[in-house]
């Protein structure tokens, strides 16, 4: 218990870090220069790469939390089930900044608008939140 606790604040940590780097990741990119509106092919290539970003994460970050779920189930002190649930969270949260890294890409490397990098960022904030780590289910019941 005292070890899902710790990875738990370890995460929450890590998420932390990830939102207070939105701003920072905004800031280099803004210190570039003004960027053009025109949306262009490569912004929806862009695009799309963030959007299989989330969508892997989303995959994986499931498919992971549900085994850990299973086996938490079956045994609440499962060292691999500890293991998946924290690759589950990690996983997803590596995903939603990866969504804010394309904004960056958008704003530094095409010259986006900042109006355009920020649907990146505004959707990586979003899915850092959505996705917080949070005790897993059947150890939240034991206690």
């Amino acid at each position: 218990m005292n070890e899902v606790k710790s990875k738990l604040r370890k995460l929450r940590l890590i998420q932390f870090t990830m939102i207070a780097a939105i701003p920072m990741f905004g800031w280099v990119a803004e210190s570039i220069g003004r960027g053009s509106s025109d949306w262009t092919l490569w912004h929806w290539v862009m695009t799309g790469l963030a959007l299989y970003a989330a969508l892997a994460g989303l995959f994986f970050r499931r498919r992971l939390m549900d085994r850990s779920q299973e086996a938490f189930a079956k045994d609440a002190s499962n060292p691999k089930a500890l293991k998946q649930w924290e690759a589950g969270h990690l996983i997803g949260l590596a995903s939603a900044e990866a969504v804010v890294v394309w904004g960056v890409a958008v704003r530094m490397v095409l010259g986006g608008a900042l109006w355009q990098a920020s649907l990146f960022y505004a959707a990586g904030l979003i899915l850092l939140l959505l996705w917080t780590p949070r005790m897993p289910n059947a150890i939240r019941d034991l206690t």
